[in-house]
Order: structure tokens, then C-alpha cells, then sequence
């Protein structure tokens, strides 16, 4: 698995609300946790009993296991191309003796961009921006 089909595997709503991408390695393998910018419960009548109940709480993290071959920043230039998280802004930390660790910000294009995607995702909850 990729880190493009890894955001794909998300789902619809966790997709929309990535907010940032870790990948770091694990033995030989890398792993990718998406955190999701989501608080629920969420308002929509529509939506399972498990998204519209209960206290009020973060959108849990998503974590997937990158299983390819490509060098990680192939992968990060591949989602970046995808637009499936908007423009991608990506760090690559490798201090002194600690595993190499990419931070990768979703919606990064513009500040336009980003509060767009903030708007869209307070609407999502069912929220207005000053609830």
C-alpha cells in the first residue's frame, strides 16, 4: 500500500478532514498516522448512532501501514499530485541518531486554502465557526 492509497482507504468523511500526515519507519516498513480534524459527535440526523452520540471528542487517528517500495517522498509527490488533501507541505526531520520522520501538512497551499478546508470541515460537523 502506498501513502496515496493508504488516504484513499480513509473513507469519505476521515479523508475530508485530514488535517496532517507522520510516516516514519517501522522495522523495514513505514507507517502512516492520519490525524483526522474532526470533532464528534456530529450533527447530521443521517449519519450511525456511534458519530452522533456520546461526549464530545476527537476523530480518532487512522493509522496504515505503507507496504511499497517507493522512496517516501515519491509517495508524498504522488499525493501532492492526487489533490485528494490539497496542496501538501512536507518536513523531513531526521535529528542526530532518531529514525527519519516526515510531517506532512494537508491544505497548505495558501492560508486561503487552508481556512477553506477549515470552513468545510466545521460544516461538516455541523457547526457554525463560533459554536
Amino acid at each position: 500500500m502506498t501513502l496515496l492509497e493508504a488516504a484513499e482507504s480513509l473513507g469519505t468523511v476521515a479523508l475530508a478532514a485530514v488535517s496532517s500526515i507522520a510516516v516514519r519507519p517501522i522495522g523495514s516498513q513505514y507507517a502512516a498516522r492520519f490525524t483526522i480534524a474532526l470533532l464528534i459527535p456530529l450533527r447530521d440526523p443521517m449519519l450511525p448512532e456511534h458519530l452522533r452520540t456520546g461526549p464530545v471528542r476527537f476523530w480518532p487517528d487512522q493509522r496504515r501501514l505503507l507496504e511499497s517500495r517507493l522512496p517516501i517522498q515519491d509517495q508524498i509527490t504522488e499525493l501532492h499530485g492526487s489533490g485528494i488533501v490539497g496542496n501538501l507541505a512536507a518536513v523531513h526531520l531526521k535529528p542526530n541518531d532518531t529514525p527519519e520522520l516526515w510531517i506532512i501538512e494537508t491544505h497548505a497551499g495558501s492560508r486561503e486554502e487552508r481556512l477553506a478546508w477549515m470552513r468545510s470541515v466545521i460544516e461538516i460537523e455541523g457547526r457554525s465557526p463560533l459554536d
